[in-house]
């Protein structure tokens, strides 16, 4: 078995000296090495000496901090609360940031849409050019198309009015049939 380097038996006491490491073979040098036994002595008191250290700072901190950290802490697991009002009241508060922006966003978009559209002669508001006729369809002037260009073929407009409205059929024939075959 290879000798142990001294920097491995260093941390294995250092593992040993924190009760990280229960080694017989470790507890069997302690008991025949003094230097060993004073490099576990002195890891102990160095790790005493963190620890009232680190307690004392714990001890240091202003009160007012200490208290409002722990409030923090307990709005966080606060319990959510039972009633509809309330729950909403407390999604709302959440996210009140989003909500606000959404709300401001949309009346922005609804104000240019608004301020955007032109204006009739008696000050009613029409579509603008090229936009989408969104009427329904009874209300819409009916198409009406008279003449058609087919080239190399023929084709026929037939024009239908009824109580439903008006409807254009446009039937187009390859000049290369030859009808009644």
């Amino acid at each position: 078995m290879p000798k142990p380097t001294r920097a491995s038996s260093d941390l294995a006491l250092m593992e040993h000296a924190d009760g990280e490491l229960t080694d017989p073979e470790i507890a069997s040098r302690l008991a025949r090495d003094p230097e060993a036994q004073a490099k576990v002595e002195s890891i102990k008191q160095v790790g005493e000496l963190v620890r009232g250290h680190l307690e004392l700072s714990a001890d240091a901190v202003p009160d007012a901090r200490f208290a409002a950290m722990w409030r923090r802490v307990e709005d966080q697991i606060a319990p959510v609360p039972l009633g509809l009002w309330a729950r909403l009241a407390a999604w709302f508060d959440h996210y009140r940031g989003h909500v606000i922006t959404g709300v401001v966003s949309a009346g922005a978009v609804a104000v240019l849409a608004v301020m955007l559209r032109p204006a009739t002669p008696d000050g009613g508001f029409r579509a603008a050019r090229g936009a989408i006729d969104v009427r329904p369809v009874a209300l819409r002037a009916s198409p009406e198309i008279d003449e058609l260009d087919t080239p190399g073929g023929s084709s026929t407009v037939i024009n239908l009015d009824d109580e439903d409205g008006h409807a254009a059929v446009i039937w187009v024939s390859p000049a290369d049939i030859v009808e009644g075959i």
